[in-house]
């Protein structure tokens, strides 16, 4: 069944369901590109302090992401019924695992808190990803494609340039890479690294004309 994305989760069974769409990625399967996964979903991180509870305000229905100097960690947290014992109001989950084989695959794992907890009075609310419907107005959707892409206007105003190739820095100082360079051949995933300096061949060329209408 589909899950409508302006609704606040009221189960943690729902929650989960919730996450897995915003990530477009199945439990089980293989998650050889979670960060990048995780980054792009816009779920706010390391929002929460001990004390303080999400309520009906927060954007995803206080649902967030944990992040470490390097993007993500693997981790969301859920608004839950009490503190836990560092005071934190929230259900952490691990949603990454290893699969055995040196791999990983997605996962849904309590690490710690008490049990989940909707926001209250969260009916519906600015929940919705940038380019998904969810039942917004067209110019609603497009209102918030164009607010996700200041940010990226951002890292593109200070990106390090060298001709016409470029590479984003984040606020820690480093820059995004490849691992190993990147893919090599079409359909191979790309996995992004933290780097202290861009080399030429791990930064990305602007090619609109290679664009496929």
């Amino acid at each position: 069944m589909p899950v409508n994305l302006t609704r606040c989760p009221q189960t943690e069974a729902e929650a989960t369901d919730y996450v897995f769409t915003l990530f477009q990625r199945v439990i089980g399967t293989p998650a050889p590109d979670w960060a990048s996964v995780m980054a792009n979903t816009n779920l706010p991180h390391n929002v929460y302090t001990p004390g303080l509870r999400a309520d009906a305000s927060w954007p995803f229905f206080g649902i967030t992401q944990m992040w470490g100097d390097g993007g993500p960690r693997g981790r969301v947290f859920l608004p839950a019924t009490a503190p836990d014992e560092k005071g934190y109001i929230t259900r952490q989950i691990q949603v990454i695992a290893d699969d055995g084989r040196g791999g990983l695959v997605w996962s849904w794992t309590r690490i710690s808190g008490h049990e989940y907890q909707p926001v209250q009075g969260a009916e519906d609310g600015p929940s919705v990803p940038p380019g998904t419907s969810g039942g917004l107005t067209e110019a609603q959707v497009q209102a918030m494609i164009d607010a996700s892409l200041v940010p990226v206007q951002a890292e593109l105003a200070r990106a390090l340039k060298m001709g016409s190739k470029t590479a984003l820095k984040m606020d820690s100082g480093l820059y995004v890479g490849f691992v190993s360079g990147g893919p090599t051949a079409d359909g191979q995933p790309v996995e992004l690294v933290a780097k202290t300096e861009a080399h030429a061949w791990e930064m990305v060329e602007h090619n609109p004309e290679g664009a496929q209408r």
